[in-house]
């Protein structure tokens, strides 16, 4: 009789009831080449061999927590590829066109709806990873001091020549201040982190004792995405609300709220710096995310296929863009979020 693998042992501890018989999923246990930052371990199953592209990138997840992220590394040096390559790989410019920062001050207008409550009056705001700068120029003009730290050289100069914002050009590693913040953001940039629990715990110093973090992500579980389509060749980290609960507490945080927003695509999460710092889940609920994750990941590629308005999304992204282009075009940065921010 064959020797029962880890995922099946899961099954029949009665950690979750899917049977691995009805799901497509790998049931042979690999060795990852570096260790899952949760739980410490390396083993795991291989979720996907390829990116969105078609290219070779392999995502994993944890056997142990079931975190998902790629293994191994694709960059020789991933601080140095974000601060000269990224946005030119991923938006291939070096500097944010008239459209792309509409569209973020756009975004960075629903953000801070949804976090001003967090925010007393004057509060000292950190952006971690504050791109091209458009959340820090909304803050400054609702009267709170805000900055950012950005790792990616021409964008942050970018945000320092065009909206006159005060930015670190650094690595979250290596960046330095005397000042406490009441609030430190962190829009989709968690995922692109190699050491996440390291450069978390590292800005958590910076916060005042009842200061938030604020962490938004991408919903690797959104059911609204193709399967193919979910594995960016920059996103080192995929997240579930319940691993990005685990990864913050591992690095020293406690989780005031964290969930799917909007429709579903991504994850929002508060946190605070915790007194104890340590998981309150036991270490077989974090394995038994494992299963529920995959089984949530295998259901999705079915759920995608029967919504019907899957196959129609390019409307809707056609009418964005000439809105996109009608307001920016031929309008400075500066004179786009003026005009965006005062109404």
């Amino acid at each position: 009789m064959a020797r029962p693998t880890r995922l099946q042992i899961i099954l029949v501890s009665g950690w979750d009831l899917v049977n691995i018989e009805k799901m497509s999923m790998p049931a042979t246990m690999i060795q990852a080449t570096r260790a899952c930052p949760i739980s410490g371990s390396k083993d795991a199953y291989e979720v996907c061999s390829k990116d969105r592209h078609g290219k070779p990138l392999r995502n994993i997840i944890s056997a142990n927590s079931g975190l998902i992220y790629v293994d191994p590394v694709p960059f020789e040096n991933t601080e140095e590829f974000y601060k000269t390559e990224y946005r030119k790989s991923y938006k291939c410019v070096h500097r944010p066109k008239p459209k792309h920062v509409y569209r973020a001050g756009k975004v960075a207008m629903g953000r801070f709806s949804r976090l001003s409550k967090y925010l007393p009056e004057g509060a000292q705001c950190l952006d971690a990873g504050s791109s091209s700068g458009e959340f820090v120029y909304l803050l400054n003009q609702r009267s709170f001091r805000a900055q950012g730290v950005e790792a990616n050289l021409p964008y942050a100069e970018y945000s320092e020549s065009e909206l006159n914002l005060s930015v670190t050009k650094s690595p979250f590693s290596e960046f330095k201040t005397e000042e406490k913040f009441d609030l430190i953001t962190m829009f989709h940039v968690l995922e692109h982190l190699e050491n996440p629990v390291r450069d978390l715990s590292h800005l958590g110093q910076f916060l005042k004792p009842e200061g938030k973090l604020v962490i938004e992500v991408p919903n690797i579980l959104y059911p609204d995405m193709a399967f193919s389509h979910k594995w960016h060749p920059g996103h080192l980290f995929s997240f579930t609300d319940q691993t990005l609960s685990l990864l913050l507490e591992k690095a020293g945080f406690s989780t005031i709220s964290c969930a799917p927003i909007g429709d579903g695509g991504n994850l929002w999460g508060v946190f605070e710096i915790s007194e104890g710092g340590h998981s309150k889940q036991s270490i077989e609920s974090q394995r038994s995310l494992c299963v529920s994750n995959l089984h949530e990941l295998e259901k999705g590629k079915m759920d995608y296929k029967l919504n019907i308005i899957n196959y129609f999304k390019f409307i809707p992204k056609l009418l964005n863009q000439l809105v996109e282009k009608k307001f920016a075009n031929p309008k400075s940065g500066k004179e786009i979020l003026d005009q965006l921010y005062s109404t």
